[in-house]
């Protein structure tokens, strides 16, 4: 082999080469911005998926709580309507005993005194008491709800109101109760104490879709779900 053929051989091996190597250069990072596109692009929609199956947005809350409407630490609530003050169970009180077999309700002409049991709720079996959110005599009862109790949590700060009263001393009351953000806050804070009691978190208390299951107490404790229920109660 002459001299120029080996050195033009060399030549063009080594052009290939620095051919080669420019072309893995301009590659890596032309691979890097495809894939990396794609992987912004999954992102959100896998943020979507956690947002929308997980924990509620911070500006909502697992609960809602109407203008209007206060909380007694019991869980039961009060909501003036024209000249009577309603009376009822919150929505977290419905979620932790579920649909009801049966209600005990006061009769029309009976005094209650806040903080004292004034009701009781009946499922599987166990019952447990509900206290009076304020003082009053009881002027109506709910009577679909004694008919249909287990519709009581379908609705339960409008059709589920279970009684109404006259209540002479109501401002005294409600400075005794929580309303608007702080009624919001302290249910979804029961809630967390509820997952927590379950000891596998959120898990066992959450249905499809990211919201509470009903008849949380029940899924805690199937035999004794009264037991789990009353201290959120106070009874």
């Amino acid at each position: 082999m002459h001299g120029h053929d080996f050195y033009s051989l060399y030549s063009t091996k080594a052009l290939e080469y620095v051919i080669a190597i420019g072309y893995i250069l301009l590659f890596i990072p032309f691979w890097r911005f495809v894939n990396g596109g794609k992987q912004s692009a999954a992102a959100p929609a896998r943020a979507t998926h956690a947002v929308s199956h997980g924990a509620p947005a911070a500006d909502t809350g697992w609960f809602q709580v109407p203008d209007g409407v206060y909380l007694h630490p019991g869980h039961a609530w009060a909501m003036v309507v024209g000249d009577e003050v309603r009376v009822g169970l919150d929505e977290f009180g419905h979620k932790l005993v579920g649909a009801l077999d049966g209600l005990r309700l006061p009769a029309v002409g009976d005094t209650l005194r806040q903080g004292e049991a004034a009701f009781a709720l009946h499922a599987g079996g166990k019952s447990v008491d509900l206290l009076a959110p304020v003082d009053g005599e009881v002027t109506a009862v709910n009577r679909e709800a004694l008919a249909r109790p287990a519709a009581v949590g379908e609705s339960p700060y409008e059709a589920g109101w279970l009684v109404a009263l006259r209540a002479p001393r109501l401002a005294a009351s409600l400075k005794q109760l929580v309303s608007g953000g702080a009624a919001r806050r302290w249910l979804d804070e029961a809630f967390d104490e509820v997952a927590t009691l379950s000891g596998r978190g959120l898990g066992l208390v959450m249905q499809d879709g990211g919201a509470p299951l009903s008849g949380l107490a029940r899924a805690l404790r199937p035999d004794a779900w009264d037991e789990v229920a009353r201290p959120f109660f106070r009874t």
